[in-house]
């Protein structure tokens, strides 16, 4: 088997080979590589602890911090098209963060004198990536489990544990082929048998539900529009990559915008449709939030919403938008996303605009929001940081407001729709609140132009296959442009609207009321973790406190 070496050339290809094989395992073609890629990290750690080096921790984090880095930018590279420093950053920051907590893990494992093993790792990087969900500067989507979004059938157990259950199995299919190549080479055979078990067990269980399941719920009819407007060039005034205003035979106006939606829709509508999606920021030019029949009426671009609206009675519609709502002077919110004009506080919000059989008009504001782009985390706790740091991609800029618990959407069937909007579907544990609420179907509208036609799209929509495991509910998708369409409750992409094209499609998906074990109990896996490696850091290094009394008691 493979070597044990203490030699920077040695450490170094191990750590070359971890972030290559974590990185191309982000892509559908070599997503089995997610089972190999922690190994040679497990080895650089082992090395640098068992030969009792000076300095162990640096060496650590240093190898470490390399393979993340390295993973980080095979598997999101595409993050450059939106902004090269906002990439950057993406980069280092989240490879430090890992380097961080698989540093944690060497510091505590030597404090306890390997009291825990490598259940400490598992609980140690379990509790980040829920700590990664849930912080202000989040970003979730190297998330473990995350990697089997291109391969559903895999993974139809995510109904009990979602993806928390799937980095428990990536890291203890890791831990065997470390055990096998590495740590207990004489052992090998016994090793790589128990890593094929671990890994073809699941899947072999999975691929049983994924052929025996059959759709649940009462089907309803959905239509989808794709208005293929590039996001820099033709959608907004402002063009991102060239920091000028779009002029000329480029920026496609707003009432036409509008038209275009209309007509895409027109094409695909009938008397059966329950649902009609447009995608993220439709309207964006920014209108105040009236729930009235009124505001079908009076202003543009809802009165045009509301002249389509009445030729179509019996359907509903669900359309992203930039809205905002207005505050007296003398009783403004406290928090940082309140902004002022002329005496007046206003807050702004990207919005899930409804509009059901009874003409009411109903929001729901965005609550997972993309750090830099429409959440400034550190305006907080330094005022001086305010809209002017945040990054421009046309539409409305800066630090937009949100809403602390969702909201369904109803038709007059009583058929619930949940309203998740673009960046919001990467988090499991927040789409189950929709489901508690009685969503039947997921409706996810989104903008993925913003990446031009690079895996981002692809990845984005891979997130979207494993959400419709973990609560078996159809999805909805309509997107900018990326790829609209419907996926089934066992995660297939059923129907779909190809990147760069402009259409609409219908199909008729099924709106279930049962309950997944998931959809119950959310994240319990992350937060046992949670509670596991609080327990077990603390009671290391009191561990090491005690034996450094004993030590000196008997030096005394």
């Amino acid at each position: 088997m493979l070597p044990l070496q203490l030699t920077h050339r040695y450490l170094l290809i191990l750590s070359l080979t971890a972030g290559i094989l974590l990185g191309l395992s982000w892509y559908a073609a070599t997503v089995w590589l997610i089972f190999l890629g922690f190994a040679p990290l497990f080895a650089i750690e082992y090395i640098i602890r068992s030969k009792q080096t000076r300095r162990s921790a640096w060496l650590c984090f240093a190898y470490s911090y390399l393979s993340f880095l390295i993973w980080n930018i095979i598997a999101t590279w595409w993050l450059w098209n939106a902004s090269a420093g906002a990439a950057i950053f993406a980069f280092t920051a989240n490879a430090a963060l890992m380097a961080g907590t698989f540093t944690l893990f060497h510091v505590a494992v030597r404090a306890s004198a390997d009291k825990f093993g490598y259940l400490l790792f598992f609980a140690l990087w379990m509790s980040f990536e829920y700590f990664h969900h849930h912080w202000g500067f989040s970003w979730p989507w190297l998330t473990l489990g995350n990697a089997f979004g291109f391969v559903p059938e895999w993974v139809q157990w995510y109904e009990y544990t979602g993806v928390a259950g799937g980095t428990a199995w990536v890291l203890a299919a890791n831990l065997m082929v470390f055990e096998a190549l590495w740590k207990m080479p004489r052992f090998w055979k016994l090793n790589a048998l128990l890593a094929a078990i671990i890994v073809f067990t699941p899947m072999a269980a999975s691929l049983i539900v994924y052929r025996q399941h059959k759709e649940r719920g009462t089907a309803v009819e959905v239509v989808v529009v794709q208005p293929n407007l590039d996001c820099y060039a033709e959608k907004f005034d402002y063009n991102a990559k060239t920091g000028q205003t779009n002029t000329g035979t480029t920026y496609v106006p707003y009432e036409e915008q509008i038209a275009r939606f209309i007509e895409l829709s027109k094409k695909e509508i009938s008397p059966q449709t329950s649902f009609v999606l447009w995608p993220e920021t439709s309207l964006h030019q920014t209108f105040l939030e009236q729930d009235n029949f009124h505001a079908l009426t009076a202003h543009y671009p809802l009165s045009e919403v509301g002249k389509f609206k009445r030729q179509y009675p019996h359907m509903s519609l669900m359309t992203g938008a930039d809205t905002y709502l207005v505050f007296p002077a003398d009783s403004l919110p406290d928090r940082p996303t309140i902004r002022k004009s002329n005496g007046m506080g206003y807050e702004v919000f990207n919005t899930a605009v409804f509009v059901g059989e009874d003409t009411i008009v109903r929001y729901y504001h965005k609550s997972k929001l993309v750090v830099g782009v429409e959440s400034n985390p550190l305006a907080s706790l330094f005022s001086w940081i305010d809209n002017r740091f945040m990054l421009n991609l046309g539409g409305v800029v800066g630090n937009l407001g949100k809403q602390e618990h969702r909201t369904v959407f109803f038709n007059r069937d009583s058929i619930g729709i949940a309203p998740i909007i673009c960046y919001e579907s990467a988090y499991g544990d927040f789409v189950t609140e929709y489901v508690q609420k009685n969503a039947h179907i997921l409706g996810i509208i989104t903008n993925d132009g913003w990446w031009g036609n690079t895996p981002g799209h692809v990845q984005h929509l891979a997130l979207a296959s494993l959400r419709a495991i973990e609560t078996r509910r159809s999805i909805a998708r309509a997107a900018n442009t990326g790829i609209s369409g419907f996926i089934n409750q066992r995660g297939e992409v059923v129907k779909s609207i190809p990147y760069n094209t402009m259409g609409a499609a219908k199909m008729r998906i099924y709106a279930n009321s049962s309950l997944t074990l998931y959809a119950r109990i959310g994240d319990a896996l992350y937060r046992l973790a949670v509670f596991l490696a609080g327990f077990m850091v603390l009671s290391a290094f009191v561990r090491r406190k005690v034996r450094g009394v004993n030590a000196a008691r008997k030096k005394v």
